[in-house]
């Protein structure tokens, strides 16, 4: 006799498929540190950004947002402007330090070859300090911001997961943010909001 599938054959089965979907996603993502210059479909922005809309954030508010730059002249300001950052950071060091430091960080500027660049920033969220007020510590404000640092990187993550589940490749960039006030400038960021990180998108070029 044929036995009939039951309700939770069909909710096995469904949970299976998402979870290798996911995990194909997660095993051919790779950082991408080399881009071709062609634009990808305009539809995958807002396609990558309903997504990154879905992540987790600490105490439930969205103290965040997503920017998109398409603008080479913007890009371009923005690596020049990581540049004169690292030659400041290594004209303090000793001629070995500098040398160390410049190779290693070479690789803060590629993001400028890539035709759209995601540019997740937040605000830290003063819950505990308007709770404790006079009484808050060292501690407390360092757990606080803690809190929104690790959050915006979940809104990363699922960038990145987004732009390879669309045939895109990406990189999750901090490297850049030692120049964080000057980008902040140049993005006209409003006061008190900080860039999480840089993820350059498009198609890798090897």
């Amino acid at each position: 006799m044929k036995v009939k599938p039951t309700l939770k054959t069909y909710s096995n089965n469904s949970m299976e498929k998402k979870y290798e979907v996911l995990k194909s996603i997660c095993e051919t993502r790779k950082s991408c540190r080399s881009f071709k210059p062609d634009m990808f479909p305009e539809e995958c922005i807002e396609q990558i950004l309903n997504i990154a809309h879905k992540s987790p954030y600490a105490n439930g508010r969205k103290n965040w947002e997503v920017i998109v730059i398409r603008e080479k002249p913007i890009i371009e300001l923005m690596s020049k402007t990581v540049i004169s950052s690292i030659e400041n950071i290594s004209d303090q060091m000793d001629q070995d330090l500098s040398f160390l430091f410049k190779n290693y960080s070479k690789n803060f500027t590629f993001f400028n070859k890539a035709p759209v660049i995601f540019i997740p920033i937040f605000r830290i969220s003063p819950t505990i300090q308007s709770i404790l007020k006079d009484n808050i510590t060292p501690e407390m404000l360092l757990w606080e911001r803690d809190n929104s640092v690790k959050s915006i990187s979940c809104v990363s993550m699922l960038l990145i997961l987004a732009a390879e589940s669309l045939g895109l490749n990406s990189c999750y960039m901090t490297g850049p943010l030692l120049a964080q006030e000057e980008l902040a400038q140049i993005l006209k960021l409003p006061t008190g909001r900080l860039i999480g990180s840089i993820i350059p998108v498009g198609y890798c070029n090897n």
